[in-house]
């Protein structure tokens, strides 16, 4: 998978402004891009120009077109684009110790934090005027032939941030931002819950928990009492069953919603578990009613 962070962070033809982690760029894909498999390690907010794209979570698909707004967690999602135009965006990179160091430093109350066992890896921001211009007046930051104050810039960072959590509107994005000072193992939960049928490696999962990687594992197996191979094979196989049997998707592209690159392979630990190929357990199932995912 692409990380969509540094892949932006190191192309020299996008306009962007960096401060430490903090990343403001225009995101521009053509035409010939279609299906793609991306993660990052930071939260983003998309703030669609042009064009539309879908995110796709473990849950649903998100389209986003020209005026929209989503909030995409640090994590791996699945993305789309349509051939009816090229795809223009402004991203903005926050990662988690900014958000939380901007909740304590703004004495930003967690009232009313709800629990999230159930809140997806994409966020659908309700956009009104005023996110409107903060997007548009990013886009004159990156137009800029020098880059502006450090300062100013993380300001600009910060004043995105408070014109959110001071809207009602986007009560599920604040209780995200206040999900990330919750304990570790919360947010670990949260993100293997949200993240186990994208192809990352160890590495990855463990950057996603801000952890190094011998941490990482301690941890998931005090967690889910499980190796995380092991674990992370066993909900892939679940979620690629039930997509077998509610949706018409080819048996490729199950094993790749699933997280499995090599579908040889896929097709392998499938019959292991459930005694039949993909194909089959399709066909002998095909009557049986839905199964929720």
């Amino acid at each position: 998978m692409i990380n969509l962070y540094e892949s932006i962070k190191d192309n020299s033809s996008y306009r962007k402004i960096e401060v430490n982690e903090l990343l403001f760029a225009e995101y521009t894909c053509m035409q010939d891009e279609t299906r793609l498999g991306i993660w990052s390690d930071k939260n983003y907010f998309a703030f669609i120009q042009s064009g539309k794209k879908v995110w796709k979570s473990i849950q649903q698909e998100y389209v986003a077109e020209e005026g929209e707004i989503l909030f995409i967690k640090k994590g791996a999602n699945l993305t789309h684009q349509f051939f009816d135009g090229d795809f223009c965006a402004i991203f903005v990179f926050i990662p988690d110790d900014f958000i939380t160091s901007f909740l304590k430093k703004n004495y930003i109350s967690s009232k009313g934090f709800t629990d999230l066992s159930n809140q997806d890896s994409v966020i659908r921001i309700a956009g009104n005027q005023l996110l409107d211009n903060y997007g548009q007046s990013i886009r004159a930051f990156l137009l800029l032939p020098d880059q502006p104050d450090e300062l100013l810039l993380k300001l600009k960072f910060e004043e995105l941030l408070l014109s959110l959590v001071t809207s009602r509107e986007n009560k599920i994005l604040i209780n995200y931002f206040h999900s990330l000072t919750e304990n570790r193992e919360f947010q670990f939960k949260q993100v293997m819950e949200e993240n186990y049928a994208y192809n990352l490696s160890l590495e990855q999962y463990a950057r996603l928990c801000h952890m190094s990687l011998s941490s990482f594992k301690r941890a998931f197996r005090n967690y889910f009492h499980s190796a995380p191979a092991s674990w992370l094979k066993e909900k892939r196989l679940e979620l690629a069953h039930k997509k077998l049997i509610n949706s018409n998707l080819a048996v490729n592209q199950v094993a790749f919603e699933c997280g499995f690159e090599d579908v040889s392979h896929f097709i392998r630990v499938f019959k292991q578990k459930f005694h039949h190929t993909p194909f089959q357990y399709r066909q002998k199932f095909a009557a049986e009613p839905a199964i929720a995912v």
